[in-house]
């Protein structure tokens, strides 16, 4: 990799982070704020909850099973929280980083029960990367072009390096918070998984930044 092309990627990279820094840091303690109300009994604040967040989980639920499953899965989730909100314990980042945590669990348990020849080894599971549909309605033929070459290559890489490609790049996480998602002991792991996969995608990791802009 040239020097140049080194610091192309380095300023991406730092634009993803100042990202997902920034809706951290915007949405952190209003997300607490909403939860504690949750807990308490607001019932204004489940709703809101729902609404924010039911079309981001499906999006989010797709890369591992069919929407008609995931629906289910989303379904049974809010209805459970909402028998035991008062046990629920504190969110600590943010309520989306809680619900895809829960939904993730959900879901697997589903297809193993579906499949039972599947283990808690996540690798098993296929993590695809779909983008948001409202993303394939308006990209020309210029992009189409690029969002194929770019999908080529994410078929490249393991489903873990996938999934950590859709926390950070497509979803906009930090390095704690794809820590949490992937179960990473330490959030200097996620950051060396980015890293890993830009090196890995090299040139096609502009299109990343080109197919989802910022």
């Amino acid at each position: 990799m040239s020097k140049g092309s080194s610091q192309t990627y380095e300023n991406h990279l730092a634009r993803f982070e100042a990202r997902s820094n920034v809706a951290k840091g915007l949405n952190g303690a209003e997300d607490i704020l909403i939860w504690q109300k949750f807990k308490d009994g607001d019932e204004s604040a489940f709703v809101y909850i729902y609404n924010t967040y039911f079309e981001d989980l499906c999006h989010f639920g797709v890369q591992y099973a069919q929407l008609p499953i995931v629906e289910d899965c989303i379904q049974d989730m809010f209805v459970s929280l909402r028998g035991k909100r008062g046990q629920l314990p504190d969110i600590k980042h943010a309520i989306r980083l809680y619900l895809f945590q829960a939904l993730k669990r959900r879901i697997l348990n589903v297809l193993k029960k579906k499949k039972p020849m599947f283990s808690d080894d996540l690798s098993q599971y296929p993590f695809e990367v779909i983008p948001p549909h409202e993303s394939l309605l308006i990209i020309n033929q210029s992009q189409k072009d690029k969002l194929s070459r770019l999908d080529q290559a994410l078929r490249g890489l393991n489903e873990k390096q996938r999934e950590v490609v859709y926390y950070f790049f497509y979803k906009g996480m930090s390095y704690e918070e794809v820590q949490n998602m992937m179960g990473y002991d330490h959030v200097k792991s996620a950051r060396n998984m980015v890293y890993r996969i830009i090196k890995s995608l090299q040139k096609v990791f502009v299109m990343v930044v080109l197919c989802w802009p910022l």
